[in-house]
């Protein structure tokens, strides 16, 4: 997995990726599992933390690519919180460089701190799961690296970098126009908001979530094409499997029934690793 930019939020993240072997959803199941049981240990809280359906996109062309690594860096900015990329306290790629491997340690809070708090929890004690308190098979450290993005080779990675920074900062400036003069929320404001506080505007519901993201009309024919592919295959091979043949290969690109019926998919084409 290539990570190019990402930013995480109070409630939510965005990564922009390039996936060579077809494991995103796999490698989204892990870190998201990983992650919800942190903010559940420092939060005293359980249960699902993230939707259990990511919005994830195929994004094709250079200029297509370059606008979601603004649109992940500015995300903060969009939601009126801070002016500026930079002013956000929370974990993103902006100042990380690429090529360069920053050494990341082990929180020592929530699922790894020394001092669990449900080692003291009378139901934990009485399960047993007490004494596991504070233990973990995660690494002390790990190594994290921000990937070039596969696009516009004339440019060098110094200039590639300065080049999203900078429409980042247009990006920032267009955003702060549409505000009018109302003012963002600000990171200490931010801060005193408890993390369970719903919006008071509601989020429009049941609308279209894209699947792809393309820079050219001929690209998104394409993708059109490949998603009803995908729909008329899958279609076929779930009513083959409820009919009994649990020998069925779905398409790949199947990802709930391969993680829970443990069904035989597809290999992703050769033609799209090779192009990767």
């Amino acid at each position: 997995m290539e990570f190019y930019e990402f930013e995480f939020l109070s409630n939510h993240y965005h990564l922009l990726v390039h996936d060579r072997f077809g494991k995103i959803s796999d490698f989204l199941k892990e870190f998201n599992s990983t992650l919800a049981r942190e903010l559940n240990a420092i939060r005293g809280t359980g249960g699902a933390v993230f939707a259990r359906e990511p919005g994830i996109q195929t994004v094709l062309g250079d200029e297509k690519v370059l606008e979601h690594a603004v649109y992940t860096l500015a995300n903060a900015v969009a939601a009126g919180i801070v002016s500026k990329t930079r002013h956000w306290k929370g974990f993103n790629s902006l100042r990380m460089e690429y090529g360069k491997e920053y050494v990341v340690k082990k929180p020592p809070f929530g699922i790894w701190s020394k001092k669990h708090r449900h080692k003291s929890r009378r139901g934990s004690r009485r399960s047993g799961r007490a004494q596991f308190a504070g233990r973990s098979k995660m690494p002390e450290t790990a190594v994290l690296m921000l990937d070039r993005p596969r696009l516009m080779p004339e440019l060098s990675d110094a200039e590639l970098r300065a080049k999203i920074r900078a429409d980042l900062a247009v990006r920032e400036a267009e955003v702060r126009l549409q505000r009018a003069g109302k003012p963002v929320l600000g990171m200490k404001a931010a801060e005193k908001i408890h993390w369970s506080t719903v919006p008071g505007k509601e989020e429009e519901m049941f609308t279209r979530r894209p699947t792809f993201s393309t820079q050219t009309a001929e690209q998104r024919r394409l993708m059109k094409r490949l998603r009803r592919q995908f729909i008329r295959e899958y279609r076929e091979a779930l009513a083959r499997y409820n009919a009994g043949r649990r020998n069925t290969v779905f398409p790949a690109g199947t990802v709930r029934m391969r993680l829970r019926h443990n069904v035989l998919t597809e290999p992703v084409p050769l033609d799209l690793l090779l192009a990767a």
